[in-house]
């Protein structure tokens, strides 16, 4: 699993003033601590750290060498400035469920006979963090070609892990339209029509 270090952040100095350090400031929070931990993260590290990873992501936090179970819960980044903010994760303890997203991802979609519609990039769910999905893969290699909706309910999720869907399990996740009928064709259906 992906570690990201972390120090614990003094309250008196001011976020602005750490971004201008390098830094880049976060708060780890949960149901089982008494309150939650201020931190800061070296700026390069936490600039890589959100290239490769989202919201949702599971990692530990190595907080002064103290390792922490812990769920990405928002990555606060400013496009204008491009600028990492803040990062906030939320502790994760074993048996204990949380709600969090996953990305859906396509594979093989040259294999399709239509055209490949993603409605939805990710689906929210629940699940206890030994259950948590890095990403749900959806593979065209092999689908049966007469499906035309994938829907949450149709999600392939790993073997083995258990989730309960917040996204309706009725929703759908990819729709796979017809190819749209040559031009000529549509002119002599429309003479046809006239005549």
């Amino acid at each position: 699993m992906i570690t990201l270090k972390a120090e614990k952040r003094n309250p008196n100095v001011k976020a602005k003033k750490l971004r201008r350090e390098g830094y880049v400031t976060g708060i780890l929070s949960g149901k089982e601590m008494k309150e939650p931990v201020a931190l800061q993260f070296d700026g390069a590290e936490a600039a890589k750290f959100i290239k490769a990873n989202k919201e949702g992501t599971q990692i530990y936090l190595d907080i002064e060498g103290e390792k922490v179970d812990a769920l990405v819960k928002n990555i606060d980044y400013n496009p204008i400035e491009k600028q990492l903010m803040a990062l906030d994760f939320q502790a994760l303890v074993a048996g204990e469920k949380v709600s969090t997203t996953v990305a859906v991802k396509l594979e093989h979609t040259d294999m399709v006979q239509g055209i490949v519609e993603q409605e939805m990039e990710e689906i929210h769910y629940k699940a206890d963090p030994a259950n948590l999905l890095d990403t749900i893969v959806i593979d065209f290699n092999g689908y049966p070609a007469d499906v035309r909706d994938i829907h949450v309910k149709d999600l392939p999720i790993p073997e083995g892990k258990q989730v309960h869907f917040i996204t309706p399990e009725d929703a759908v996740v990819v729709h796979i339209g017809e190819y749209a009928a040559a031009p000529e064709e549509d002119e002599d259906a429309d003479a046809d029509a006239e005549a």
